[in-house]
């Protein structure tokens, strides 16, 4: 077991893994010209749908206190990458709609995250790199998993469902939005 003095703790390497990733993520967002990006960003674009989200709805999603989101939403809003706008189900309420900017940070993303994907599986081999997703899908609480970004590449929601594993394993079903 990898518990001794000599080797790190399983939790060690999955931030390691992490920050390896998320360094990447980061170098390519500059690259695309995106330079004012930081990872606590993330928690916004996490978890924002294309059509909109309330703050409050933002907040829950990120695990984070609604001041902690708004300020992230107010950074967010003055680098032109989310938009403020009258939800319609509700005028005295708020919705927080991604600009063309933030969709190009989320096509940036994506792509990474699919060369990321294809580097895991290089590495691994299909077989480890199944056993590693298993792992990982059984460690993390259910309710915890969420196919992200919300918002799909070509700023594109609707008609274009996200799809979500059943918790017993059986075929996906589609992902609820707000």
């Amino acid at each position: 077991m990898a518990t001794g003095r000599d080797e790190p703790y399983t939790q060690s390497l999955l931030l390691a893994a992490y920050q390896e990733t998320a360094a990447a993520l980061l170098a390519a967002l500059r690259r695309a010209g995106h330079t004012s990006i930081r990872h606590k960003h993330g928690a916004v674009f996490a978890n924002l749908d294309v059509e909109g989200t309330r703050p409050s709805v933002l907040a829950e999603r990120a695990g984070m206190t609604k001041a902690a989101v708004g300020e992230l939403v107010d950074e967010l809003e003055r680098l032109g990458y989310v938009r403020r706008q009258p939800d319609p189900s509700d005028r005295r309420a708020k919705l927080i709609v991604p600009t063309a900017a933030a969709h190009d940070v989320v096509r940036v993303v994506r792509t990474v995250n699919e060369e990321i994907e294809g580097r895991f599986r290089d590495r691994l081999g299909e077989e480890a790199y199944a056993i590693l997703r298993g792992a990982l899908m059984a460690i993390v609480p259910r309710e915890r998993i969420q196919l992200q970004p919300r918002i799909v590449p070509g700023g594109q929601g609707a008609g274009h469902e996200r799809r979500r594993p059943n918790a017993d394993g059986g075929p996906a079903r589609p992902a609820g939005l707000r």
